[in-house]
């Protein structure tokens, strides 16, 4: 069993938080764009150089960072979603009508629009259900926790909480997948290992 990707999914959690400031920083400057462009008129927003453009221009420019930010921190999802997967025996390797899921399905996939979502929450329940399918063979004693995972992958589809609220969850379902993984690998080396459970 490979070890958990934990550089991929520290870099999503430090991505994501970046990315809260950036939306915070836009929610700052859209109030100040609302406030000037009460004095001056909305209409002043498109005539050019003046304090409002420039204002929803930085705006924009601030929310823009954060989306890519989380973008960033999406592909790091994946990539540590892949670690996870690949842990899996062969026969567990399943989404939907996929067998064997491998790299390629998990990034190519992904990247196709609307599917992609279904996709991510299909590779959590599958890692999930996975995981419980082994806990009959090697008893490890971490909780499994599927419904948060989905529920990260959910929330990951509704703006704003796609950037304040989803990462986060998501965090905390790959730290205790982590948990059970690190459990497998101890079983695996040496079966008296896995009666303890692993600090978090």
């Amino acid at each position: 069993m490979q070890a958990p990707a934990s550089r991929a999914r520290t870099v999503a959690l430090i991505l994501s938080g970046v990315a809260v400031l950036f939306a915070f920083g836009f929610a700052i400057v859209v109030r100040r764009w609302w406030a000037v462009a009460r004095v001056e008129g909305l209409a002043s927003t498109f005539t050019g150089e003046s304090e409002v453009t420039l204002t929803l221009l930085l705006a924009l420019t601030l929310l823009l960072i954060a989306m890519l930010l989380r973008m960033g921190a999406a592909i790091c999802e994946l990539m540590w979603l892949e670690r996870a997967i690949s842990n899996l025996p062969i026969d567990l390797r399943r989404v939907g009508p996929i067998e064997n899921v491998g790299p390629v399905h998990v990034f190519g996939i992904a990247f196709i629009p609307v599917v992609s979502w279904f996709w991510k929450l299909g590779m959590v329940a599958s890692v999930s259900n996975g995981l419980e399918k082994l806990r009959l063979s090697t008893p490890f004693t971490a909780r499994v926790p599927k419904h948060l995972g989905m529920t990260a992958v959910v929330l990951g589809w509704l703006p704003p909480l796609n950037i304040y609220l989803a990462p986060f969850l998501w965090e905390m379902y790959a730290r205790r997948i982590d948990v059970v993984c690190v459990q497998l690998a101890a079983f695996e080396d040496s079966p008296q290992c896995a009666a303890a459970p692993e600090e978090m």
